[in-house]
């Protein structure tokens, strides 16, 4: 039985050589763990969410009538968002630290894939997160660049452009879904009378609820980079002089 030839192994889209120190590495298992760490996000915050209304619903209850809610039912509403806020806290510390960690992957690929697009070191990728104020743009401006230095080339060669909505209104969403998280947490620790308890949890479930779109929107745009950085690495990396 005669052998049949086999040819050369396809090479890696990311075997590729350096540009000014630094090489392609793929980001397509950090994509596949935020994917899962994401779920787990959108599962704790139908959770807070719950905890939520269940404490807005007891204190209409006790405005109703002070009589018409047990002491019980007031302890349980309060360790049900206890554990909810417990849950989600430790969930998002994992989530993030794996977001970043993938964030700064892709911007480092960016870096192979069109040399000088992003005038900011990419050591950025981590460090604008941690900077107050400056997180609320920084880390936007640096997915842009990314997302635009990572588009694939067209059938003409020419890089496409791709809308950014995708990146707009997940990095909307999830300031939005920060503030109010922020705020309405602060206003329940602070609350002292039913009707700021009331609101506070009106606030925090409004949060939940626009965390919740915020995953959703994040796994799409972790998912669509990741791909467009794949097959952009596949077309070979632009190796030009910054």
């Amino acid at each position: 039985m005669s052998a049949v030839p086999v040819g050369p192994p396809t090479p890696s889209p990311y075997a590729a050589p350096d540009v000014q120190g630094v090489r392609l590495r793929p980001p397509v298992g950090l994509a596949i763990a935020l994917t899962v760490l994401f779920a787990l996000v959108i599962g704790f915050d139908v959770f807070a969410g719950y905890a939520d209304w269940n404490t807005r619903a007891l204190m209409e209850r006790l405005l109703a009538d002070s009589a018409a809610v047990s002491d019980a039912e007031l302890d349980h509403g309060y360790h049900l968002a206890g554990r909810a806020g417990m849950f989600q806290g430790q969930i998002a510390i994992v989530t993030g630290i794996v977001f970043v960690i993938w964030f700064h992957r892709v911007r480092t690929n960016a870096e192979v894939l069109a040399p000088g697009a992003d005038k900011l070191p990419r050591g950025w990728a981590i460090g604008a997160w941690f900077i107050p104020f400056a997180n609320l743009v920084l880390p936007y401006r640096i997915a842009v660049t990314t997302w635009t230095s990572s588009t694939p080339f067209g059938a003409d060669e020419q890089r496409r452009w791709l809308r950014l909505t995708l990146v707009n209104l997940w990095w909307g969403t999830f300031v939005l879904a920060r503030v109010l998280g922020w705020y309405g947490g602060r206003s329940y620790s602070s609350a002292e009378t039913i009707e700021a308890t009331r609101s506070a949890a009106t606030t925090m479930l409004a949060g939940d609820v626009l965390d919740i779109v915020a995953a959703v929107l994040a796994v799409l745009f972790v998912r669509r980079l990741t791909a467009m950085q794949h097959a952009r690495a596949a077309q070979g990396p632009v190796v030009a002089a910054v």
